[in-house]
């Protein structure tokens, strides 16, 4: 339940977030650019690094013409650039990127003919402000999109990380049983040679003192060879046994190796669970927010 309210209250404030987050805004300028003022406007986008903006902006302007911008101290400037959705014949462009914290601000002057601007009170007024609006959603999309792109990358990789948990996880409990198998094997083993050890005494016992009362050398010879045999018996058997009792020891090591480290990866496996509770909850609020800029 402590966990519900928790995955609620912060799915909450992440819709609230996207509908507090900043638009994409246009708004006609006049900047000083070189020795002169160019009449524009400012197009702000949110989150977009101004590198990126510059070559996706050139990309841009520079489709459909041969002409290439030119740049000096930020100043992106094309000479005959045709750009059929904004007007008709070619144009000159002049534009610069100022760069905040959490947005870019691309400014636009556009020149149809000479010395003469689109402003608000232009007739391609219209027309290129769909056309800035239009790139600047584009920008912003990829941007959220990329964004977005990344925290599934961090879910999967979480995933990925408690799939190779519980396989461990099921791994050290196949370790206890085969561990507690080879444990009840080898005491069996100690049980069989323990009573075959017994058997064994008792016939080395008879052996030596049969032995004693053996007067002919070469019954003598017999049995002490037999005697010899006994006590090789013997000594595998309690071979046998200290080798099973090692086996034990290591396999109750070995099961306790396996339950620290079930104990350690079980206590994984919970964070990793709430990590991805909390990143399929962040998921979701980027999501949102793409779905937010889509809607512009």
């Amino acid at each position: 339940m402590k966990q519900y309210f928790y995955s609620l209250v912060i799915l909450l404030i992440s819709f609230s977030a996207v509908k507090a987050q900043k638009t994409i805004t246009l708004a006609d300028d006049s900047v000083k650019l070189g020795s002169r003022y160019f009449p524009g406007f400012w197009l702000s986008i949110p989150e977009i690094k101004p590198d990126a903006l510059k070559a996706s902006w050139i990309k841009a302007i520079e489709k459909g013409t041969k002409s290439k911008v030119r740049i000096e101290n930020n100043e992106m400037t094309i000479f005959g650039a045709i750009i059929p959705d904004i007007c008709d014949g070619s144009m000159n462009i002049v534009s610069k990127t100022i760069d905040y914290d959490s947005l870019t601000q691309l400014f636009v002057s556009v020149e149809t003919t000479r010395d003469n601007f689109i402003t608000r009170n232009s007739s391609e007024f219209d027309n290129l402000s769909k056309f800035l609006k239009k790139f600047g959603k584009d920008q912003y999309i990829k941007v959220a999109k990329d964004q977005l792109s990344a925290e599934e990358a961090k879910l999967s990789s979480l995933e990925k990380d408690l799939k190779s948990t519980r396989k461990n996880l099921l791994k050290y409990e196949k370790g206890i049983q085969s561990s507690n198998v080879r444990i009840s094997q080898q005491n069996d083993k100690i049980k069989s040679a323990d009573k075959e050890l017994e058997i064994q005494q008792i016939k080395i016992e008879n052996a030596t003192t049969l032995l004693s009362t053996l007067s002919d050398e070469k019954a003598r010879k017999a049995k002490q060879s037999e005697l010899k045999d006994l006590q090789k018996k013997k000594k595998n058997l309690l071979k046998n046994i200290n080798s099973a009792e090692s086996s034990i020891s290591k396999a109750n090591i070995s099961i306790q190796d396996y339950k620290k480290n079930i104990e350690l990866h079980g206590a994984t496996q919970k964070e990793l669970g709430d990590k991805i509770i909390e990143q399929k909850q962040s998921i979701a609020w980027f999501q949102q927010k793409l779905k937010t800029i889509e809607a512009y």
